[in-house]
């Protein structure tokens, strides 16, 4: 299981008898991502004058930006599973702030620390003290309000004891939260859900990001589905003829596309597998057995109330070795009535639901 500490590094003078399950953790300077990503990006804009910039827009929640795994961490609701650091700016009026840095540790411990700053920002920069009375440290934070995040540079005083834990020293960004709520889902609409993400296996479909699915991904995805026999075709009638070949208008095809990504494909054409002639594909029936979904965790967008993210195990019966997980995608879906795949992001370290007392 991945903890959210193991990137940020346990800090020295940590209890060596509290128990914490084992992980496979990020080199920690790739995984936490320094200022020269954000830099790089945005040194571009021109620079930040007061008197244009409206900074109530940085009020809320900003997670610490990661390397591996950002959109997941960036997920709220992961903060139970994974650990959370981040900013909450809770009040702005004008260039006056105030908010608050916190670290939380991931399970079993959940050990926190929680320092408030407030002050005046100038040419968008906040520079502040700030004491940690929980943990006894103080120390020096400048934050830098960018238009693609919050640079946060975090130092801490000299002490003759230094503290076992507290929030992160060093030079972060910090993106923008999705705030996002745990769905309880039923068992009929877990099985659901799953039916429908059957196709979503290596095999048949790649991860996506956003908005970047070609007609080739669609064409392939439905053929190599159909071939195998993932989706059922009862509903089309005579526009799809089973045999030894599959062959299906290219309605059905726009029709399936539309179901799984709210989406059609510009120009009809047949690319890896089979042929496509005078409006109709063709593919051969194809055998053989694919890992399955398991659906471990659904979470709600709370500012986007059609926008869910799914967590999925892509399991494999093994004849000798039983069950086993091939990988795990976050799924990021959107339901006007039904589903719809946005998304997929495979997780570079899978998180061990089973470790959790649901």
């Amino acid at each position: 299981m991945l903890i959210f500490v193991a990137l940020l590094g346990l800090l020295a003078g940590c209890n060596s008898d509290e128990k914490i399950p084992e992980a496979k953790p990020a080199n920690t300077s790739q995984a936490l991502g320094d200022k020269d990503t954000l830099d790089k990006e945005d040194n571009k804009q021109p620079p930040v004058e007061d008197e244009t910039v409206d900074y109530s827009k940085f009020q809320g929640v900003w997670k610490l930006k990661t390397v591996v795994d950002e959109e997941l961490y960036s997920l709220t609701a992961m903060m139970e599973y994974l650990g959370s650091t981040g900013i909450q700016i809770t009040e702005i009026n004008g260039n006056e702030v105030q908010g608050n840095i916190y670290s939380i540790q991931g399970p079993p411990s959940y050990r926190q620390a929680t320092v408030s700053f407030s002050g005046v920002i100038e040419d968008g920069k906040l520079t502040t003290t700030y004491e940690d009375t929980g943990w006894e440290y103080t120390g020096i934070m400048e934050l830098e309000f960018r238009e693609k995040g919050i640079l946060a540079k975090i130092t801490r005083d000299e002490s003759e004891f230094p503290a076992m834990w507290g929030i992160p020293e060093g030079e972060f960004t910090y993106i923008r939260a999705i705030e996002t709520e745990k769905v309880q889902v039923t068992t009929e609409e877990k099985e659901a859900l799953e039916e429908f993400l059957a196709t979503t296996s290596k095999d048949l479909l790649q991860p996506f990001a956003e908005g970047a699915l070609t007609d080739e991904n669609m064409i392939n995805f439905v053929s190599h589905s159909l071939a195998l026999g993932k989706i059922d075709l009862s509903k089309y009638g005579d526009k799809v003829i089973l045999g030894p070949d599959i062959v299906f208008e290219e309605s059905v095809l726009d029709d399936i596309t539309k179901r799984y990504f709210n989406s059609t494909v510009k120009k009809h054409q047949a690319y890896a597998l089979g042929t496509y002639e005078k409006g109709k594909y063709t593919v051969p029936a194809l055998g053989g057995v694919t890992e399955y979904p398991e659906l471990q965790l659904l979470m709600q967008d709370q500012d986007n109330p059609e926008i869910y993210y799914g967590i999925v195990d892509y399991v494999f019966e093994h004849p000798l070795e039983g069950k086993n997980l091939e990988y795990q995608y976050l799924i990021k879906l959107q339901k006007n009535g039904d589903y719809t795949i946005k998304a997929i992001t495979e997780i570079e370290y899978p998180i061990d639901f089973s470790l959790f007392i649901s």
